[in-house]
């Protein structure tokens, strides 16, 4: 959709006296587009050129929710123009996502306070705990163990800002999954290598496979507000992705069911063990920087 300007006669830059043809200063390069404008005017322009906030928006977001997979084959035809580019959409729905994270009240937690998990345990548990913690001082742990265990009882401790850690944890997660998006690209092209197919179109899959988990994700984090204490749906939204990735390899890839299968699980299983990783050494940095 062509953007509607708002033409000056003039360049405010740099004095050059415009021509109607002119959508930049073709002297210095500013562009010719008036911003003294209500505020309304200016979130209206931030949507539609920044989010693309209009009807091809909601085509994109309906393709990607309810097609796996149907995006990135329209990408790897050249049918781009009518959709979302990815990484924009990616960006987009990220924020949001991290936004849900920031504010639900029980994610990104060490653990609970010690005195608070002994208060749960009954009389034989409690013994059993003591029991243990008196052999673990006669035994010296390996010293990585030492380590971690000393940072986990730093953080179940006061000398550790609970609302800086949670800021870092998320942070820094944030980055961890930019960095695991290509690798999750680089998997598919080693596994799908015989297609002969560029990285490129691999991690276009990947773009949109994430931007669903982080919908996904994000209206679980929603439901978090509603549900009774007690009622978790997570391993739901775990599943709904694996079917997800599923159909969406098999139509990008079009290779048959079983044989989509059988790449799938090596595929997800090496992409987790990484992922587990690096959420636990972002824990264990995000400790040590606290």
């Amino acid at each position: 959709m062509e953007k509607k300007r708002r033409k000056l006669t003039q360049c405010p830059n740099c004095g050059y006296t415009f021509e109607e043809v002119n959508n930049y200063c073709p002297n210095c390069g500013q562009e010719n587009h008036d911003l003294n404008v209500p505020v309304k005017h200016l979130v209206e322009e931030f949507l539609e050129g920044t989010l693309h906030y209009d009807a091809k928006f909601w085509v994109t977001l309906k393709y990607l929710l309810f097609k796996p997979g149907l995006l990135t084959e329209k990408f790897i035809l050249g049918q781009r123009a009518s959709y979302v580019p990815p990484f924009r959409l990616y960006v987009f729905i990220s924020l949001v996502f991290f936004f849900m994270l920031a504010i639900s009240p029980n994610t990104m937690q060490v653990g609970l306070n010690q005195e608070e998990a002994m208060k749960q345990l009954g009389p034989e548990e409690r013994e059993a705990l003591a029991e243990l913690d008196s052999l673990q001082g006669k035994v010296p742990a390996p010293i990585p163990a030492q380590r971690l265990k000393a940072l986990v009882d730093r953080a179940q401790s006061n000398d550790v800002n609970r609302d800086v850690l949670r800021e870092k944890l998320i942070k820094n997660t944030s980055f961890l999954m930019f960095l695991l998006m290509p690798l999750f690209g680089y998997l598919l092209y080693l596994f799908y290598r015989k297609l002969r197919r560029n990285y490129v179109e691999h991690l276009m899959f990947s773009i949109h496979t994430h931007a669903f988990f982080f919908i996904l994700f994000t209206v679980y984090l929603g439901l978090k507000f509603f549900l009774p204490e007690g009622v978790d749906i997570f391993a739901a939204v775990v599943l709904v992705t694996a079917v997800y990735v599923y159909f969406a390899m098999l139509r990008v890839y079009k290779q048959g069911y079983l044989q989509t299968l059988l790449k799938l699980i090596p595929v997800s299983f090496i992409y987790l063990l990484c992922l587990a990783i690096a959420l636990l050494g972002n824990v264990v940095v995000s400790l040590m920087l606290s």
